[in-house]
């Protein structure tokens, strides 16, 4: 047993020396931090006894893993230092990624707990004149819906912490459990291949060769792959929460850093320049509002809420981009931003798109986009799809929105994806996204026919290039 520990300022980026990290939930208060004035102290001395029960288990963890190194946040970032915390946090894609294992403590209170051992047992059968042996177990595996429930898992930045740790060991409740970039398994059932799991651990894997040090390889993400995990990064990381929606960025830069290096990709205010306007149609789970952080409101940084993302295929837009955002957009923390300026920060970043639109009235009985309209002598009609209108932000009854046809997908009904926009207050030129929905639309002779498609659009509105913010 460890009795005395101190504070060792080398940067675990540029140190060789072998270490874990620690991923906890503080919960209420902070029991033991570092801060200015303790610093020299905590740089001779932290006595073993002095450290909250979840730190002395870690420490005790590491020490029979034969390491003689543990970085916890609370004790290695100043906490009453904002730039030496804002420093730090831009590294923390390094620190846990070249560490040797992630010890992960989904329970305040500690890393150990008194109680019975979960049920398993052998299971034999024959399939096909082969003989099996597995293990059945009541215990839930440390991937997906299983950890996210868990209070590590509920916090924003464990996610980049669990998907970038090489090794991860899970200390709960039910036991122990382990993920690396290729297997999941715990105390008492057989190992499966991390392909087969979900959630942060399934991305271990893509990210390895993205480590400075320690195992990884070279292997880039293919275009199939690139396309499909940073929609789904998005969506998993949106569903933790954060203690201060500023970080909402970067909680999740270092990652986004690490995704561009291997897929050759760019991220711009949090989606794929490439496939920029196919990922408009990104959708809030709850009209949450805005983050005060100055991220333009066609993207998701600006959302206070979850988020569901995908993109639409190429062959199925509607709308046209015309302007790109500034590529400047990359660079920027969405975390700094000073507080006067929020007023017009969104001028900086605008989108200019091009496409159909026309005005609707919103109210939340009826829905926005229930209406009939007439050109060449036929009565198209567009239906509201149940449960399928997104708002960004709470609109008033009476709202005037207006819809740009983004995307379309032929299924039973034709079914189209716009986007919805209001005037902004900044500037009578500028829009502002608010949400987006799905209509049924009726009585469109054949909707992958492009002249009957087209003769659609031009009775729903006249083609308008729109500047976003």
């Amino acid at each position: 047993m460890c009795d005395k520990s101190h504070l060792n300022n080398t940067p675990p980026a540029e140190s060789r020396l072998a270490y874990c990290t620690l991923s906890h939930r503080w919960g209420q208060g902070q029991p033991l931090k570092l801060t200015r004035d303790l610093y020299e102290s905590f740089q001779q001395d932290i006595p073993f006894e002095d450290l909250p029960k979840t730190f002395a288990d870690a420490a005790q963890i590491t020490l029979n893993l034969g390491i003689s190194y543990l970085w916890i946040d609370s004790l290695c970032i100043c906490q009453d230092d904002h730039d030496d915390w804002l420093a730090e946090s831009m590294e923390m894609g390094d620190i846990y990624a070249n560490g040797i294992c992630n010890i992960a403590a989904l329970e305040p209170g500690g890393c150990y707990f008194d109680g019975p051992t979960p049920a398993a047992k052998a299971l034999y059968f024959t399939t096909r004149g082969k003989h099996y042996l597995t293990i059945k177990s009541n215990k839930p595996s440390p991937v997906g819906e299983w950890l996210r429930k868990t209070p590590l898992g509920k916090r924003g930045w464990v996610f980049q912490e669990i998907v970038l740790s090489p090794r991860t060991l899970f200390y709960g409740v039910d036991g122990i459990s382990w993920s690396c970039i290729e297997e999941v398994a715990d105390e008492v059932r057989s190992m499966r291949h991390v392909a087969y799991s979900e959630g942060a651990t399934a991305y271990k894997s893509a990210f390895a060769n993205c480590r400075t040090r320690g195992i990884g390889t070279s292997r880039k993400m293919d275009t199939g792959e690139s396309y499909r995990i940073w929609p789904e990064l998005v969506s998993e990381y949106t569903d933790t929460v954060l203690t201060y929606d500023s970080d909402k960025w970067l909680a999740i830069s270092d990652l986004a850093g690490r995704y561009m290096r291997v897929s050759d990709r760019r991220i711009v205010a949090g989606l794929d320049e490439d496939r920029l306007l196919e990922e408009l149609v990104w959708w809030s789970k709850s009209p949450a509002g805005r983050v005060m952080n100055g991220a333009p409101t066609w993207s998701w940084l600006s959302c206070r809420s979850s988020i569901g993302m995908y993109a639409a295929k190429q062959d199925e837009m509607l709308a046209t981009m015309i302007t790109l955002p500034d590529k400047q957009l990359a660079a920027i923390t969405w975390h700094t931003v000073p507080s006067s300026s929020l007023s017009t920060q969104p001028k900086l970043y605008p989108i200019r798109i091009s496409g159909h639109v026309r005005p609707f009235c919103y109210t939340a009985q009826e829905g926005p986009f229930n209406e009939s309209f007439d050109a060449n002598f036929q009565t198209y009609s567009i239906e509201a799809e149940d449960k399928r209108i997104w708002l960004d932000v709470p609109l008033e009854d009476g709202t005037t929105v207006w819809g740009i046809p983004h995307s379309w997908m032929l299924a039973f009904d034709p079914r189209l994806t716009m986007i919805l926009i209001v005037p902004s207050d900044f500037d009578q030129d500028f829009w502002e996204r608010v949400g987006v929905c799905t209509v049924l639309v009726y009585n469109v002779g054949k909707w992958d026919d492009p002249r009957d498609r087209e003769s659609f659009l031009l009775a729903f509105g006249p083609v308008k290039e729109l500047t976003i913010i």
